[in-house]
């Protein structure tokens, strides 16, 4: 009986050693002169676009992501209006615009205290980076963002909306392996 059950004790030590290998390896891959690695269970497909090359990032069928390359790609903004002003913010609000009232507007704006998402600079492979992460589990997004990519000023960013923990990370590991030629 204890033989039984230090055999059976081995083969979930040794599958779940396997499952985790798995999980951590990855494959590269090419847009132009980028490249960059995914996890082998993610896959990578074309989508129709016009004036750029877009790819859609699935996982287990499910859209988790987007890569861009192009001329037209925008760096992470957030679009929204601070007021301390209550009559301007209830017409505004009323018309399902993303407004906030904040009594120390200057303040509030500047520091970013209404934006979705945390935003700062880094070097990958010495490229200056625009990153974006969540500032809370169910709301933003985590990407990043390269101005120019080549002498062409073509930019490309990375984004993904599916904002699990595991995701999270997955993201970030990509984003170090982003290599541009």
């Amino acid at each position: 009986m204890y033989r039984y059950f230090l055999f059976v004790i081995l083969i979930i030590l040794t599958n779940s050693c396997e499952n985790k290998k798995d999980q951590y390896s990855f494959k590269n891959k090419d847009i132009r002169n980028v490249s960059f690695s995914l996890p082998s269970n993610f896959l990578l497909k074309k989508a129709n676009a016009e004036d750029s090359e877009v790819y859609d990032i699935f996982h287990n069928n499910k859209i988790i992501g987007s890569c861009y390359y192009g001329r037209y790609y925008k760096p992470f903004v957030e679009e929204y209006s601070v007021t301390e002003e209550k009559e301007i913010y209830q017409k505004v609000k009323s018309k399902e615009a993303k407004i906030y009232y904040s009594k120390y507007l200057e303040q509030d704006y500047k520091n970013g205290i209404y934006n979705d998402n945390y935003y700062y600079y880094d070097t990958i492979n010495k490229n200056i980076a625009q990153v974006m992460l969540p500032k809370k589990e169910s709301k933003g997004l985590v990407g990043i963002y390269f101005d120019s990519v080549d002498i062409h000023k073509n930019k490309f960013a990375i984004i993904s909306s599916d904002l699990s923990e595991e995701n999270k990370k997955r993201f970030l590991d990509i984003f170090k392996t982003i290599k541009i030629k």
